[in-house]
């Protein structure tokens, strides 16, 4: 049984679907979470379809070995009918400080890509979300060390970068991180850049860059392939938001230009708690 985690606790939930190129998403959950000094718990909720596979049991088994130097818990869930119904409910009874899933680029091969299950979350949770792109380099090397050198956040309006800059200072602090270079990128007026506070660290160095015309996806991309990016951070806005890039919104095409990690932020102005 799973003990209930400390008021002072960092919570890290990993939500697979234990298919077998799952294993980077898992080496993301595992390394924030020894970076942060958190409790990981890794999510799966049964589907007949892929559980029945060996490769799954296989994928179970790995995960659930044992994390030296961690609290690691493993919790699979039975439910067939309706899995992204009981993920949601998982999510938010777990209450994590931080959400690790996997997304895989589409094919026009549905059945042998599918879709995740745990896409399906970040749509209706106000968890910060840590989004690793599958088959593609993330923040986390070969060697499990954590690579976060340079960061991109797209600027919308104020609220939603004041909120994003919060998600991520408070994870980078997590985190330790000493040596950064923080990118915020306007496209269109750049009023709104000379407004925002941001915070101050050793280390941490602030650039505010404005195009002044392009398609927001595309300038992303391409700032992203300028400067090398590790990450970018964004805020989300439900369904309204980030996991609606699977159904044609900007940030669909950002994911597919420049496939790098996303942290989402749920925009506190339209999220009820």
């Amino acid at each position: 049984m799973t003990s209930q985690p400390t008021r002072d606790e960092f919570r890290i939930v990993h939500a697979t679907d234990l298919l077998p190129d799952g294993q980077t998403t898992f080496d993301h959950a595992v390394t924030v979470a020894r970076e942060t000094d958190a409790r990981l718990t890794t999510l799966h909720i049964t589907s007949a379809d892929i559980d029945d596979s060996s490769d799954a049991h296989e994928m179970l088994a790995r995960i659930s070995e044992e994390e030296p130097g961690m609290v690691h818990d493993v919790l699979v869930e039975d439910n067939e009918k309706n899995p992204e119904k009981i993920l949601l409910k998982k999510v938010r009874e777990l209450s994590p400080d931080l959400l690790v899933v996997g997304t895989r680029q589409q094919t026009s091969d549905k059945k042998k890509v599918g879709r995740s299950l745990s896409e399906t979350v970040t749509t209706d949770t106000d968890v910060p979300t840590l989004v690793v792109h599958i088959g593609q380099e993330g923040i986390v090397d070969a060697n499990g060390e954590l690579r976060l050198r340079r960061i991109l956040l797209p600027v919308g309006d104020g609220a939603e970068a004041r909120d994003t800059i919060q998600g991520l200072t408070g994870l980078l602090d997590r985190l330790g991180v000493g040596d950064v270079d923080i990118h915020l990128l306007r496209v269109g007026d750049g009023e709104v850049l000379d407004y925002l506070t941001l915070p101050e660290r050793d280390g941490w160095r602030w650039h505010r860059e404005v195009r002044k015309r392009g398609f927001v996806a595309n300038v992303v991309a391409e700032v992203c392939e300028e400067k090398d990016i590790d990450l970018i951070a964004m805020a989300t806005r439900g369904k309204d938001g980030f996991i609606d890039v699977f159904s044609g919104t900007h940030t669909q095409k950002v994911i597919r230009r420049a496939p790098r990690p996303v942290l989402a932020v749920v925009a506190t102005d339209v999220v009820e708690r």
